[in-house]
């Protein structure tokens, strides 16, 4: 079997790998980004702290857990994009490559032509599912931690308003 090292792989993926490692390296930042944005401690004090500087509580509330999850949101379109942009390399890889052998149908049908052709189209649909597939494990996982802080924050705004409630009552 003949093994490819990753450096030709890339050359063989063609410019639709700068494409893909562009996702990559998005979707490793927006991963990292929510590895610490949703830390209980973070993502809380953060949200407390706006919730007792707003006027409006349910309004603020919404506001917070629609930007928790909409910053999740994010992995979701890198896992959707990132097989379509392989795709479009086999595609492009097959043009490539039946495009080679019409116009070299007088020497006939070179296997090198259709090889360089059939490399691209399944170099790209790989290194697209690469990038796909942790952006969507990524999503789920983060999708629950930000619902389970959302969650957390309910906790603890219903507590600050029933402590506030009660002091009312006292003074």
């Amino acid at each position: 079997m003949n093994d490819i090292t990753f450096g030709q792989a890339w050359e063989y993926g063609g410019p639709l790998m700068w494409v893909l490692a562009g996702f990559s390296v998005f979707g490793l930042a927006v991963m990292l980004y929510l590895w610490i944005a949703q830390a209980r401690w973070v993502f809380l004090h953060a949200a407390m702290k706006r919730l007792h500087a707003a006027k409006d509580w349910v309004a603020e509330g919404a506001r917070i857990a629609a930007r928790a999850n909409s910053a999740v949101d994010w992995l979701a379109d890198v896992a959707a994009i990132a097989p379509l942009v392989g795709l479009l390399g086999t595609v492009l890889g097959m043009f490539k490559a039946f495009g080679g052998i019409a116009s070299d149908v007088s020497a006939g049908a070179k296997p090198v032509v259709l090889a360089q052709g059939v490399s691209q189209a399944i170099v790209t649909t790989i290194f697209g599912l690469i990038v796909a597939i942790p952006a969507l494990l990524a999503y789920a996982f983060f999708r629950r931690r930000a619902a389970k802080r959302i969650a957390e924050l309910e906790e603890s705004a219903e507590e600050l308003i029933s402590a506030e409630a009660s002091n009312e009552v006292q003074g």
